[in-house]
């Protein structure tokens, strides 16, 4: 009996395809919030002692849906292109580009936000990484098949 055998590409474009749908979800109910209730959300931090400006907030919730439709679709493309012959490179620039949205999301959050740098920031360096990883390892897989 033969086993089929699930590339390591595709899981990790299914864990990408979830955490950016809940991602997008996230961001999308967060602008929503800030079109419906800005006064409110302004005097709720502003009573936590944190003061941020409507550009700043607005920004932030721009890079989580941005982040979250391209984690989703470098997933979808993952999953589907993975295992096209001549279609391999895509989740190779897909992947790329995850790692260039992190790195220049990390340093909008500690310049504009003042956050500081923490072990968070590494989650996704390592995912974005093994799905990189993982697209090579299946370019080169069916390379040597084909």
């Amino acid at each position: 009996m033969k086993t089929r055998k699930t590339s390591l590409l595709k899981w990790l474009a299914m864990i990408e395809l979830v955490i950016g749908a809940y991602n997008l979800m996230t961001g999308l109910m967060s602008a929503y919030v800030l079109l419906t209730d800005l006064d409110g959300v302004m005097a709720s931090f502003a009573e936590s002692g944190m003061e941020y400006s409507v550009g700043v907030l607005g920004a932030s919730v721009a890079i989580t849906c941005i982040g979250g439709l391209i984690m989703a679709l470098a997933g979808a493309i993952g999953m589907i292109f993975g295992s096209l012959p001549g279609k391999q490179k895509l989740p190779i620039y897909c992947g790329y580009g995850l790692l260039a949205f992190v790195l220049l999301s990390d340093i909008v959050q500690v310049a504009f936000l003042e956050s500081g740098i923490g072990l968070s920031m590494l989650f996704p360096f390592v995912l974005h990484g093994l799905y990189l990883w993982g697209a090579m390892k299946n370019k080169k897989e069916l390379e040597a098949v084909a």
